[in-house]
């Protein structure tokens, strides 16, 4: 399975962070991972991917590893209230910097 979910063609709009893994949510269909982000004021990030692409990504996803994330923001109305999540299009680890 391809490892770059980024394609020219179709998502040409996304947004990046860095930061470290603090928390894992494994499911059949869907995965979250929590990275907490930020310098002086940390905040967390909750990415949302299919089973399919944590499973491209599962040697980098790891508790307390750091990593640079793409991801693109989507919204629904659902039941008259909106929903809005991040869903994960590329994942890379940090290099450590000596």
């Amino acid at each position: 399975m391809e490892k770059n979910y980024l394609r020219n063609d179709k998502q040409i709009y996304y947004n990046q962070v860095k930061g470290v893994i603090f928390e894992i949510n494994e499911q059949d269909d869907y995965c979250t991972i929590a990275l907490k982000v930020g310098h002086e004021v940390l905040r967390d990030v909750n990415l949302s991917m299919k089973r399919a692409i944590y499973d491209a990504f599962k040697e980098i996803i790891a508790l307390g590893a750091k990593v640079n994330a793409k991801f693109f923001i989507v919204s629904r109305k659902k039941e008259g209230r909106w929903y809005t999540s991040a869903n994960l299009l590329e994942l890379e680890a940090d290099p450590v910097k000596s």
